[in-house]
């Protein structure tokens, strides 16, 4: 397989996309800059894309056929969160015995990398992990109540079943990351978790809970605040994350126009994740 690629004027985009209007191996990317974008063609030979090189410029590169399904079932290093949960992709039975004799008095969750996003070792996904590891802690003792927002593997809520929340929901707009989500709660004994499917923009809350996690892209975010806040207990904690750096200020505001608030904002890499509630 090799790719054809060449960067172009934004005003061009309109040039572009005509003039390989219905390739499907055709993709047009608009950069960061906002000036610019790139143009991508894959092609099955060289001699494809030496042609559109003669043609329009631009470069072309190999591509090294991977199986992506047998990379993501390898095991990744396990991952740390605070004095109370080690997060691994391992599977086999005597490796995860030999984690949990190591484990220093922490929780194991089990989280195979599946094809669904939410293993651990994201930076959204374990800055979650702490803000809720905190959350449990200042909860230690109590009954309360938690909503995983886009649960993916459904590691969030299996953290906080497992760190004693005695109710928690996990929903997602995935079929597929629904069911990876509840193979992973039979996996981690965590039955107290209930998972479903459910597009956010549809969804009507219909209880409130303790803490609200929702690790999503902005955009989605920025609509949702008002139902956001309706399933979220009055002194509730709510915790964000999936929001690029560029757009917290207007993922914020959105917040503040619903009544919301942060107490804790986290800046990890290109990626916000933040605490808070009502103001």
């Amino acid at each position: 397989m090799w790719v054809w690629s060449k960067r172009s004027a934004l005003r061009q985009e309109d040039l572009w996309e005509e003039r390989f209007h219905g390739n499907q191996n055709a993709v047009i990317t608009r950069l960061r800059s906002g000036k610019f974008l790139r143009v991508d063609l894959y092609c099955e030979e060289e001699g494809e894309a030496l042609e559109l090189v003669e043609q329009f410029g631009g470069v072309v590169r190999s591509l090294t056929e991977v199986d992506w399904v047998a990379e993501s079932a390898k095991p990744l290093p396990p991952l740390k969160i605070r004095d109370c949960l080690l997060v691994t992709s391992e599977t086999n039975v005597a490796r995860l015995r030999e984690l949990q004799e190591n484990s220093e008095g922490r929780t194991v969750v089990i989280i195979p990398a599946e094809m669904a996003f939410g293993t651990g070792d994201h930076a959204t996904t374990s800055s979650c992990l702490r803000f809720l590891a905190d959350e449990a802690r200042r909860r230690r003792g109590e009954g309360w109540s938690m909503l995983d927002l886009g649960c993916g593997t459904g590691v969030l809520a299996i953290a906080a079943s497992l760190l004693g929340a005695n109710e928690c929901e996990a929903m997602d707009i995935d079929p597929n990351a629904v069911s990876v989500a509840r193979r992973n709660v039979e996996r981690n004994n965590a039955p107290g978790v209930l998972v479903s499917c459910a597009d956010l923009d549809d969804w009507i809350p219909g209880t409130s809970y303790d803490v609200v996690v929702a690790n999503l892209f902005a955009a989605v975010l920025q609509r949702s605040f008002e139902k956001i806040g309706e399933a979220l207990k009055a002194g509730g904690i709510l915790i964000l994350s999936g929001i690029l750096q560029d757009q917290w200020d207007d993922t914020e505001k959105a917040a503040q126009a619903a009544g919301l608030a942060f107490e804790v904002v986290h800046r990890r890499g290109k990626w916000i994740a933040a605490k808070g509630g009502f103001a």
